[in-house]
């Protein structure tokens, strides 16, 4: 497959080289980036581990050539510039034009602080009051046993309250990460990044917060860098575009496909037109330097020479669905849905709805839940797909002595879905469900015992429903029906 995308980038490259030019927008190679530290001698320690954080982070993501301080001291050594342990908007511009780039990370420590905190709010024991006028020798033996027990308790009390902030340090750190123009000093973007751990001794409740540190800037750099590529080929389900391993792109990665811009010219005044979305494509192998996709969603033709715009993020995708069988259950059911376009997604399901029992009564009930799917087959806008459903749900009603009882139940099914792709973003579904067994708890109600706790609630006491004659079951229906619409936002 690798040799296949790299002859297919030769044969682009020899077609674009003889007839026209690659569109200056497309991202072909790394950034050059700066990373300076400004002025804040007081935080020089944790200002240089966050610095080795956002340089280890830039070079792992494969989008940066990094020109880290070590860099620029070889550079600068010949001139005799030296940097200290800050630098000058007019020094980094200078430092600049001598390494090549023109942009810059510049760190700003805001706060950065730790400290103890115990782990329980020291008792006042006040136990003096054992003055006796008329004191006999032994009331007095015993006032000075107890006395010396208390002081001596107290010196206990006051070194496990030592260990216990030395070993619960409060760390907390706030900085801000400035991206900036080389060229002419313009702030570019402003990268706000924090975390605070309560926990440990000073190195491990450090770690904690710096671990967090590092997934926070590791998304802030990639949002800095985005890559724009061009569709190169496009073979049915499958296209070949520019960018591969050169950027760090990796497999997984989705990317909205447009058309060309357009240039329009009005009065006088030519304005470039963004091209029109059309879909989009999930990396599925990556080159050298190109790589080849699965269209996932399709609205519009797609066509060599479109652009692709990498995502942020995944997209996200919500449902809603009305599930039914007549006259034995109703459901309405809402779903937020992961990892949508692999080769697995689950979701996590709120239910609400009612189901008839044993004694031809509806019971309401309400839960949570979640959902395996896999896609059978995808083809003109529609996908076959069979699905997993796992809920836990709690239904209620009234027991023969007018109690309000609940029991938990599951019932189990599995799916034959079929989405039809209505608009770019919205899909509708729709599902036959067989419900293959399910589970039913006892019915249960919590009884007032008149008692208070420690916080001044009611204590409470589970007890079995009663019922006259046998206790109703539920019925869920083996076979039901159910339509549902899709989100997909990105």
């Amino acid at each position: 497959m690798k040799i296949i995308i790299t002859i297919y980038l030769f044969i682009f490259s020899f077609i674009i080289g003889s007839n026209g030019i690659i569109d200056s927008s497309i991202t072909l190679d790394k950034k050059d980036l700066l990373i300076l530290p400004t002025s804040d001698q007081e935080n020089i320690i944790i200002a240089d581990k966050v610095l080795s954080i956002i340089s280890s982070q830039a070079s792992s993501i494969g989008r940066f050539n990094i020109i880290d301080r070590n860099i620029i001291d070889e550079i600068l050594e010949e001139q005799k510039f030296q940097l200290s342990g800050s630098v000058s908007d007019k020094d980094i511009i200078a430092i600049g034009e001598l390494a090549a780039a023109e942009e810059a990370l510049i760190l700003e420590i805001i706060h950065f602080g730790q400290k103890g905190k115990p782990l329980k709010e020291e008792k006042n024991q006040n136990n003096s009051k054992y003055e006796d006028k008329d004191e006999t020798l032994f009331s007095w033996l015993v006032k000075t046993v107890v006395t010396t027990s208390i002081e001596q308790a107290k010196k206990i009390d006051t070194l496990q309250i030592g260990l216990q902030i030395r070993n619960n340090i409060h760390t907390e750190l706030k900085a801000n990460i400035k991206f900036v123009n080389i060229k002419n000093g313009e702030l570019l973007q402003s990268i706000p990044i924090s975390s605070s751990y309560t926990g440990g001794n000073k190195d491990a409740s450090l770690i904690k917060v710096l671990n967090n540190i590092t997934l926070q800037i590791r998304w802030k750099l990639k949002e800095l860098y985005m890559i724009n590529s061009e569709i190169i080929e496009v073979d049915k389900n499958y296209i070949t575009m520019f960018s591969g391993k050169n950027l760090g792109l990796k497999k997984g990665a989705i990317f909205e496909v447009t058309a060309p811009d357009k240039l329009k010219t009005y009065k006088g005044k030519t304005v470039k037109l963004p091209g029109r979305s059309h879909g989009l494509v999930k990396i599925v192998d990556v080159g050298p330097d190109a790589s080849r996709g699965k269209i996932i969603r399709k609205w519009k033709d797609i066509k060599p020479g479109y652009k692709a715009y990498e995502l942020k993020r995944s997209p996200i995708v919500t449902g809603l669905s009305l599930s039914f069988s007549r006259k034995m259950k109703y459901e309405i059911s809402g779903n937020f849905i992961f990892n949508t376009f692999g080769d697995i997604s689950t979701s996590l399901n709120g239910y609400l709805g009612s189901v008839k029992d044993s004694r031809e009564k509806m019971n309401g009930y309400f839960g949570f839940g979640t959902n395996l799917n896999y896609p059978i087959i995808s083809i003109f806008g529609t996908t076959f797909s069979t699905s997993l459903r796992l809920p836990a749900l709690f239904a209620f009603r009234s027991d023969d002595k007018g109690h309000n009882v609940a029991s938990f139940f599951s019932d189990p099914s599995i799916d034959l879905n079929f989405a039809i792709q209505i608009t770019p973003n919205r899909d509708i579904i729709f599902s036959t469900i067989y419900t293959f067994t399910h589970l039913q708890g006892p019915w249960q109600w919590q009884k007032d015992t008149g008692q208070l706790n420690d916080e001044g609630k009611a204590l409470t006491q589970t007890e079995p429903a009663i019922w006259n004659e046998l206790e109703p079951l539920l019925k869920p229906p083996s076979l039901s029906f159910s339509i549902a619409v899709r989100k997909i936002r990105f």
